[in-house]
């Protein structure tokens, strides 16, 4: 199996496992609004945190063993996750709220395994690629699973829903095997050792931090057009799924634009350029202009937002040693969703204090402080590339 062949088939694992996810979380997130909105409320907060430490504590695990069998081991996990929240009472209860935590867990330990598994055997310019590729995946698999949620809500229930995403988790499992049994002849692909340790990671800090802070500035400011339609009475399912189906299209957009970007500009300028687009975006919706202009601020942000993300994920994914790549990709998670978490925070406390133009207006500064510390790596690596020597 060429190296090819075999990106294709882990493309293929992912793209069933999104189908799944996306018709779970349409089918959990309708059954624990049907519960009342406290319980969606903390469902959402269960959510959060152990991504965060999945990505910070358990990723680095996939660099010290075969990475496909770490996503094997990832989908049974998520398996008999799935099969507690069907013998639950209920979306609303402990055994649910637990199982939803332990498939965040998981979450970003599945992804840091294909990207450790990716950069075995890919080459360093063919990573943006990868993640561009999966990015597609990604919001593509988003547009189908919202439609079709937004379609059958009245009819979707949760234990069909289980099923369907039990069903394609193990699919992913047959074809993930199929690349294992292919491997065999070449474990060295699969086994590694990793190297060093994350002290040795500080030249890409501020990478880290832009990641931090753009996400501080615009987590889930892309929930202000559902925000602001609802103020004026005017939310209805057409009016949503508009919002939704504009988000993911400049979001699928931004994800197919992101290499050719990325090509022409290099990472770190197409990092800066991305960030300081996101703060004007976030600057354009604190002018409350319309609820037509806040969707089109809003989706323009989540494009600009792919194109970000996938020029900083693969920066630092490329600048290390292969058996390191899912440390890496799991340092990065946990800066994206530390800087979500933090904006969600933010909104809460702040939304009480001051007018919503100004807490937006706020996120804009943040995201153009991870424009500013972009643009520093930008200058301080072209100095440090103009001060080389020259071989004669």
């Amino acid at each position: 199996m060429t190296g090819s062949s075999t990106r294709q088939f882990v493309y293929l694992s992912h793209l069933i496992i999104q189908i799944g996810g996306w018709a779970f979380r349409i089918g959990i997130l309708i059954g624990l609004l049907q519960s009342g909105m406290s319980a969606a409320g903390l469902g959402v907060a269960v959510s959060f945190a152990p991504i965060m430490l999945g990505s910070l504590f358990l990723s680095p695990l996939v660099d010290r063993r075969d990475p496909i069998s770490a996503m094997m081991i990832v989908n049974a996990i998520r398996i008999c996750a799935l099969l507690a929240i069907a013998g639950a009472d209920g979306a609303d209860s402990f055994p649910s709220y637990a199982s939803i935590a332990v498939l965040s867990l998981v979450q970003p330990v599945y992804l840091s395994a294909e990207v450790s598994f990716f950069r075995r055997i890919t080459p360093e310019n063919g990573m943006i690629s990868v993640l561009r590729n999966l990015a597609n995946i990604d919001w593509l698999t988003y547009l189908l699973g919202m439609f079709a949620g937004a379609m059958l809500s009245d009819r979707l229930h949760l234990p069909g829903v289980l099923a369907f995403n039990m069903s394609a988790i193990i699919l992913s499992l047959i074809v993930l095997l199929g690349i294992k049994q292919q491997f065999k002849r070449t474990p060295t692909v699969l086994e590694a050792q990793p190297s060093g340790t994350v002290l040795d990671l500080a030249p890409l800090y501020p990478a880290f931090l832009a990641v931090f802070l753009l996400n501080l500035g615009a987590g889930i400011i892309n929930v202000y057009p559902a925000i602001r339609a609802t103020a004026d009475g005017v939310l209805d399912k057409s009016v949503l799924l508009t919002i939704v189906m504009t988000n993911g299209v400049l979001a699928l957009l931004g994800a197919l634009a992101v290499k050719p970007v990325f090509n022409l500009l290099g990472a770190l300028p197409t990092i800066a350029g991305a960030a300081v687009l996101l703060a004007a975006c976030l600057a354009i919706m604190s002018l409350d202009a319309g609820l037509p202009v806040v969707i089109a601020s809003s989706s323009a942000m989540l494009g600009l937002g792919q194109i970000f993300a996938a020029a900083a994920h693969t920066h630092m994914v490329s600048s290390v040693a292969p058996d390191r790549a899912g440390r890496l990709s799991g340092l990065f998670q946990c800066c994206t969703y530390s800087g979500v978490a933090g904006n969600g925070i933010a909104l809460s406390l702040l939304g009480d204090l001051l007018p919503f133009d100004m807490i937006v207006l706020l996120c804009a500064a943040s995201a153009f402080v991870a424009f500013a510390v972009a643009s520093l790596a930008v200058v301080r690596s072209r100095d440090s590339q103009g001060s080389c020597p020259v071989d004669r």
